[in-house]
């Protein structure tokens, strides 16, 4: 938040107008003059205010960026300009969060995870309409015609997200254990690691049998735990597709995946993503392009997804304040 400060100097008042602001474990002070106190009318001092706002913004994003090149591993095609555009958009994600009073914040928080729920469950397969979605979740209305393990996809996979999206918790082989088994309840008693091995339609490859999942999952959190000077957003997708080649479980390996994707985002400071149905083909070969080794179409469609979640998701509610 802006403050009007008032300095006195030889028996005069000046007011001029300071943000503090945190990045990195360092505070940075933002100061701008505004003149002297007498001359200046409350409407003067409210129009410098929305003024500094703007210029305010600017300075953020540029102290934002510079934190991010000087800390983090940067890599193509995460260059200057596109982290610059994620820091902005992530910047006024914030500026909604501290701006709405809690039960809005509350209501455009429980929408975001019934559209990322229904577009997750939906890439699985999952045929409930939008509709029918919002009616099981919010109206605890059931169609007879609809198919009870759907229902249950429904319901668990939002109450597991609704809880994550607050967890403060570090994420562990043990809270990945717990979030598949809650989304698992009353779809397939088969928890825990996977017990005989298991393929996925479209990618040709081979992926860790039973017997090394233990370990392999144990290697995928030491990287995770490692890893912490990529970038948040490239941190999130490659794990998201270390994750997805190890295919630990029977099922529910892609729903779990794209929620563990966003804790992180979530648990680093950065706004949740959507990955719709619609972009289904595209999510595919870019992970199919990390099969191979090649990690820049799926870093592309992480940038992608992003600023697309921002602008039809987000930035409505920024346009507004």
């Amino acid at each position: 938040m802006v403050h009007v400060q008032e300095r006195k100097l030889k028996g005069k008042s000046y007011l001029y107008l300071d943000k503090s602001i945190r990045i990195g474990g360092k505070v940075f002070k933002i100061s701008k003059y505004l003149g002297v106190k007498a001359d200046l009318s409350k409407a003067r001092i409210n129009d410098e205010m929305k003024k500094f706002s703007l210029e305010l913004d600017e300075k953020i994003v540029s102290y934002l960026t510079k934190h991010i090149e000087n800390n983090f591993k940067i890599q193509y095609p995460l260059i200057q300009e596109e982290v610059r555009k994620i820091e902005e958009m992530n910047l006024k994600y914030k500026e909604i969060k501290r701006s709405l009073t809690r039960s809005d914040w509350l209501d455009i928080k429980k929408r975001f995870i019934a559209n990322f729920i229904f577009e997750s469950n939906a890439l699985e397969g999952n045929s409930l309409t939008l509709k029918n979605f919002s009616e099981i979740i919010f109206e605890n209305k059931t169609a007879a015609s609809t198919d009870l393990r759907e229902v249950y996809d429904a319901k668990n996979s939002y109450a597991v997200f609704s809880k994550l999206f607050n967890e403060r918790k570090e994420m562990s082989e043990a809270s990945i254990l717990g979030i598949h088994r809650m989304i698992m309840k009353n779809i397939d008693e088969r928890t825990g690691y996977k017990k005989i091995p298991n393929v996925i339609l479209g990618r040709n490859m081979e992926l860790t049998i039973p017997e090394n999942v233990p370990e392999e999952m144990k290697k995928l959190i030491r990287w995770y735990e490692e890893n912490n000077k990529l970038h948040p957003l490239e941190l999130a997708f490659k794990f998201h597709h270390k994750f997805e080649r190890i295919h630990p479980f029977a099922d529910g390996n892609g729903r779990v995946g794209r929620m563990l994707l966003n804790h992180i985002l979530i648990r680093k400071g950065y706004y949740p993503i959507i990955i719709r149905k619609s972009h289904r083909n595209r999510y595919l070969k870019a992970l199919r392009a990390a099969d191979l080794g090649k990690s820049i179409p799926l870093m592309r469609f992480a940038l992608e997804q992003a600023k697309e979640t921002y602008r039809k998701f987000f930035e409505v509610y920024y346009n507004y304040l």
